[in-house]
């Protein structure tokens, strides 16, 4: 871009007006006061546009002249004149009293005379109230500007812009119930307000000041699934800083392992014979295995949660261990060992009997009758008149000489192994 030169008139203007020293920025010894801020028009422009700056109110008496100045980057430290010392008179008045101040040439151009081609930032117009001679001023007005550019400037202060990241801890997935952190970090640090967390559009609690570009919240109360999670970031003044949203997090939680409610136990008669089962329960559980124990020894094919106790089991502990399942995981409850008794006696059923003629040398045959649970072995004592003749102990008999005349019966011993023998006598019948 090519920079205009200075229109000759300002600059004799200004060079005249230096080398009388009468153009002064501010007050010669004390800073003066400051009357107030000045409107800049148009409210946005380039740095070739016109810039006029209206005061808010007249200058105080005895001013009857005044002088504007400009600083910023670029500029010298004590700024640069841009309108020199003009008697107020010959400018126009704004409706609510205040001076309507046209300056004279661009910023462009103020910036080629002060040396630089790079306008940024913020600059500041101060219009001070004076007289036309000497050097005592009567307060100032002051207005800014910002270059959001090399070429564009405004006349409010820029926003600047935020960024918020969002960090959990600890990091997922983690089960139902876990307390979670979470952490925004706004940047740039400076800027004030507030952050909301967000799990999709609902807020989690309420929104946590921002500190040192930091602000957190735990909580334990995030539902089982996939979340996404998001710091918004609200700046307490809109006009310094924007907001600003984290990008969203996906979080996973996952549902509690299976937790015992009641510890499992072997319950029923705990005895051959007899059907004991697995009393366990879970909270959470999707499925629930069982397996048996003997003597600490998981027995193959025991995947029931009932167990009927066989010969095999008598006298040995039985456990029973259960396997509770769902997505996140398991967990096992194994009862305590309970000894197994032998079962009941064998119960008879059909009276034992025997089948023969009734007489001395003729055989009789015994029927042992039936039991419950089957007998899978049977002791045989004939008898007498009610007493056991000896030797007579296998299932069948010949009846003697001794016996003629007398009543011979049959008491059989029904066996099974793990259980109590049960025992029957038949009807006595009397032997010719």
């Amino acid at each position: 871009m090519q920079v205009k030169a200075v229109r000759r008139p300002l600059a004799a203007t200004l060079v005249t007006a230096l080398a009388a020293g009468a153009l002064v920025l501010g007050t010669s010894g004390a800073e003066a006061d400051v009357l107030g801020p000045m409107e800049v028009s148009p409210a946005t422009g380039t740095d070739t546009s016109g810039i006029t700056l209206t005061t808010p109110a007249p200058c105080p008496d005895p001013s009857t002249n005044l002088i504007v100045g400009v600083k910023g980057a670029g500029f010298p430290t004590d700024g640069q004149i841009v309108v020199g010392n003009s008697p107020i008179s010959t400018y126009a008045t704004a409706p609510n009293g205040g001076i309507v101040v046209p300056l004279s040439d661009t910023m462009r151009n103020y910036a080629s005379t002060a040396g630089f081609t790079t306008l940024q930032g913020r600059y500041d117009f101060t219009l001070t109230c004076r007289g036309a001679f000497g050097s005592a001023t009567y307060g100032d007005f002051t207005a800014p500007i910002w270059f959001t550019s090399d070429t564009a400037y405004q006349n409010t202060a820029p926003v600047t812009a935020t960024t918020t990241k969002l960090a959990a801890s600890p990091a997922g997935p983690v089960v139902q119930g876990t307390s979670v952190k979470l952490t925004a970090t706004v940047s740039p640090s400076a800027a004030a307000g507030t952050v909301r967390f967000l799990d999709g559009t609902t807020q989690i609690g309420g929104a946590v000041t921002v500190s040192g570009g930091v602000a957190t919240r735990t909580t334990s109360s995030l539902a089982v699934g996939t979340h996404s999670l998001k710091a918004q970031f609200v700046p307490a003044d809109p006009a310094l800083y924007g907001g600003s949203t984290s990008a969203a997090l996906s979080y996973t939680v996952k549902i509690k392992p299976p937790a015992v409610t009641s510890a499992a136990k072997v319950t029923g008669t705990v005895r051959v014979g007899s059907t004991v089962t697995c009393s366990v329960t879970f909270s959470g559980a999707s499925s629930v295995a069982y397996s048996w124990l003997r003597d600490g020894t998981v027995l193959s094919g025991g995947t029931g949660r009932t167990r009927a106790l066989g010969a095999a089991d008598r006298a040995h502990k039985i456990a029973c261990r259960a396997k509770a399942t769902n997505s996140t995981g398991s967990t096992t409850s194994t009862s305590p060992s309970v000894t197994v008794a032998l079962g009941p006696d064998l119960k008879n059923g059909t009276k034992p009997s025997f089948t023969g003629t009734r007489k001395v040398g003729y055989k009789q045959t015994a029927k042992p009758g039936t039991w419950t649970p089957a007998a899978q072995s049977y002791g045989y004592v004939w008898k007498r008149d009610g007493r056991a003749i000896t030797g007579a102990t296998r299932s069948t008999y010949t009846p003697t000489s001794a016996d003629r005349g007398h009543l011979l019966s049959l008491t059989v011993t029904a066996k099974r192994a793990g259980f109590a023998d049960g025992t029957a006598t038949s009807a006595a019948v009397r032997i010719g």
